[in-house]
């Protein structure tokens, strides 16, 4: 059972459970509307367009009926398929449902410890053990939606049977209530915080730990319809309906992680913090702005290799005249189906937006440093769908170690483009400055040379 599924699993367990506001009369239609419309929604998978979706079934119809102010809804039988091809058994599980006088859904309830977990083929392959509960939610009317969430547990465990490894927690909050409701529009913060967690190998050997992680969103005019900071059931796609928010300020920050990579060499990380801020973005001169620092990183490398891991990092960068309503109005459903050519399409369409917006692209910091190398740089880039490259502008870097990168024989594509240009350099200190000037004619010059064709066969290559 991986940590993604117990994540998932424990994001759904919060959207079963609530709080109270300004109640609606009960009666019998209210229940039988109650009970259909939570059968419909909460079988349906989370995302309806992949076969590996989170997703509960019911042995049994929900049912429900009324008790004083709020029904009592029964779910019989509950099992969450995890998507990783593990089931959770919840059993049956019931809960106060009250409704508003707005006509959402109010929810208390709790849920079984342990909880059998099987994979597959129907095996036991451990437990779900919880400690003290703290959850409300909020559902909106059609039940597709929850728009407020205040959900904390404790002392979280996967106690696995023989073969499995095992996963501990010993906090996860995750919350967002509304400082401001109106016309649709949803203002407010979000919290999403992890404490102590832990995985092991099925062998018992520590494979991965984080002490504590910190998701923090504050929004500004959000439309729950459209973005649904926690959609169920799958919900329906809405369509085009203008901007999803009028202002965003985002951080997430990691301390104490160390895992390993698909090689199995161990990896670790002391800090990590990256904010993002959206303004304007109702729009089509919205500004952009992300800054990002890491130090601590630490990762043993390949033997014979040197490889050039950034100790510690940090980069600021800006977007202004940014499209958003543009962006937000475009129509996506034409997009094509597969994967690959979807992605280039919505690249296409998202540089050509920027292009016809003049939008502004500018890196006032770029430092990323390694004990034998280092890439600093800065930049000031406009979109211009007049220019071939889209692009014109300056770009400066400063590389430090690139003289013994083909020692490494690295054959991939950037790295050989990193070894046709590296003999261009100006020499500076005990590195190399590249100073990239893309010309309105579409032209590209470095460091006063015209790279054009260069530039041209590196972008061709995988």
């Amino acid at each position: 059972m991986s940590v993604r599924a117990h994540l998932a699993a424990l994001s759904l367990f919060s959207l079963l459970l609530g709080t109270t506001a300004l109640a609606a009369p009960v009666t019998q239609e209210g229940a039988d509307k109650l009970a259909r419309l939570a059968e419909q929604q909460l079988t349906k998978p989370a995302n309806p367009h992949k076969s590996d979706s989170l997703r509960l079934t019911l042995n049994g119809h929900a049912s429900a009926v009324r008790e004083g102010d709020h029904y009592r809804l029964s779910l019989p039988g509950a099992q969450l398929h995890l998507g990783d091809d593990s089931v959770l058994d919840l059993g049956t599980l019931v809960l106060a449902v009250t409704p508003t006088a707005d006509g959402h859904w109010d929810a208390t309830g709790t849920l079984p410890s342990p909880m059998g977990v099987f994979d597959g083929q129907g095996m036991r392959i451990g437990e779900v053990r919880l400690g003290s509960q703290s959850l409300r939610a909020r559902w909106t009317p059609d039940f597709q939606t929850v728009d407020l969430l205040d959900a904390k547990a404790s002392d979280i465990r996967f106690v696995p049977r023989p073969g499995h490894g095992a996963v501990a927690m010993d906090a996860l909050t995750v919350r967002f209530v509304p400082e401001d409701e109106a016309r649709g529009r949803w203002s407010g913060p979000v919290r999403v915080e992890v404490n102590k967690l832990q995985t092991k190998t099925p062998e018992g050997a520590d494979e991965t730990r984080l002490l504590r992680g910190v998701l923090a969103v504050d929004l500004t005019d959000f439309n729950m319809t459209q973005g649904a900071l926690l959609r169920v059931g799958g919900g329906t796609d809405p369509g085009p309906a203008g901007a999803v928010l009028s202002r965003m300020k985002g951080s997430v920050s990691l301390d104490g992680y160390a895992s390993h990579d698909d090689e199995g060499r161990p990896y670790s990380l002391k800090t990590l913090t990256a904010s993002v801020t959206a303004d304007n973005m109702d729009g089509d001169h919205g500004v952009l702005s992300l800054d990002y620092s890491h130090r601590g990183l630490v990762k043993p490398a390949t033997a014979g290799q040197a490889d050039p891991i950034p100790e510690k990092g940090d980069l600021h960068l800006k977007i202004s005249d940014l499209p958003a309503r543009t962006l937000a109005e475009a129509d996506w459903t034409t997009l094509p189906a597969d994967t690959k050519h979807r992605n280039r399409a919505i690249k296409e369409h998202t540089l050509a937006a920027l292009g016809q917006a003049g939008s502004h692209l500018t890196i006032d910091k770029l430092d990323f440093q390694a004990p034998d190398a280092a890439l600093i740089g800065n930049a000031a880039l406009v979109f211009n769908t007049s220019n071939p490259r889209g692009l014109t502008g300056t770009l400066s870097l400063l590389m430090r170690g690139l003289d013994h990168l083909p020692a490494n024989s690295v054959g991939n594509g950037p790295m050989l483009g990193f070894f046709a240009l590296q003999s261009l350099g100006a020499p500076e200190g005990e590195g190399r400055r590249f100073s990239l000037d893309f010309r309105p004619d579409g032209h590209v010059k470095l460091n006063g040379n015209d790279v054009t064709l260069l530039m041209t066969g590196l972008a061709k290559l995988p």
